[in-house]
């Protein structure tokens, strides 16, 4: 890599406290990524942070986040992107919950008063595309899918997701699911039993809106595309408890980066890329 890397990435330390959050943890993650950080002593990659006008909102790492502060840590690491940028692209995760059955979903929603109706996944789909305020739930067999209908209100909106979420987030294992794999393909591929949550698709102006409020989306739903997303940049933790000279620590960073690019310890891939978590 050239090293003119102002012009691909920013990193900086950041303090925890200016970081504005949109999206709750995961609890089984978070545990694991709490783990892993507290053995390894390093904080190994950066979170991503958005700068939106004068906040600064994060986009990716709400797990490592509350991992760090959890560690009684008041610094952390940041890739800083510029949120205004078409470069940075606002997708959705969809949900694959194994062994959860569709009946199971029906009766949470007659229980908690949320509207819902029978349709055809093709045609769920289309009015999902067009209109926000929906849920499409499918079983993996091809037997049976629901649209779900969702408050107006945002605030409420954002309430049922969470309580949607709870079904299955502590009580059954799920896979985060592209927005792009069609669902024939998921059918004919998958090797467990299931549902599958397809959610609605968020707006950039959502996610400044909720961390503005202090509000959260459920974990695992907003999907960031990230252009020339950082990695495996190592920190130690024990220097992210204090703040003290931020200047200088962030001056010290930025020397440490350079170094590297200049040894040539730094590659950029273009290419998708398949990556295998320990």
């Amino acid at each position: 890599m050239i090293n003119y890397f102002q012009n691909y990435f920013e990193l900086k330390v950041l303090k925890l406290s200016d970081i504005k959050l949109h999206e709750a943890t995961e609890a089984v993650r978070r545990t694991r990524v709490f783990d892993r950080i507290s053995e390894a002593k390093y904080l190994n990659n950066p979170i991503i942070v958005g700068k939106y006008d004068n906040e600064l909102i994060l986009l990716d790492g709400a797990n490592r986040y509350s991992s760090i502060k959890s560690l009684g840590c008041k610094l952390i690491i940041a890739q800083i992107i510029n949120y205004k940028s078409h470069k940075t692209v606002l997708d959705v995760w969809n949900h694959l919950v194994y062994d959860l059955r569709l009946e199971e979903v029906k009766e949470f929603c007659r229980k908690n008063r949320i509207s819902f109706k029978h349709i055809a996944y093709s045609a769920g789909k289309k009015i999902l595309d067009k209109n926000f305020h929906h849920i499409l739930v499918t079983d993996t067999a091809g037997t049976d899918t629901i649209l779900i209908d969702l408050s107006k209100n945002f605030k409420k909106c954002l309430q049922q997701l969470s309580a949607i979420g709870e079904l299955y987030f502590t009580k059954y294992s799920f896979d985060r699911s592209e927005s792009e794999i069609k669902i024939t393909e998921l059918r004919k591929f998958t090797r467990k039993k299931g549902v599958l949550f397809v959610y609605p698709r968020f707006q950039k102006s959502h996610i400044v809106k909720i961390a503005k409020n202090n509000l959260r989306v459920p974990a695992g739903i907003t999907r960031h595309l990230i252009h020339n997303r950082v990695l495996h940049v190592r920190y130690l933790v024990k220097h992210l408890k204090e703040v003290g000279n931020l200047e200088k620590k962030n001056e010290a960073f930025l020397k440490e980066i350079t170094a590297k690019i200049d040894d040539n310890k730094v590659r950029q891939y273009n290419e998708s890329v398949i990556i295998f978590d320990e």
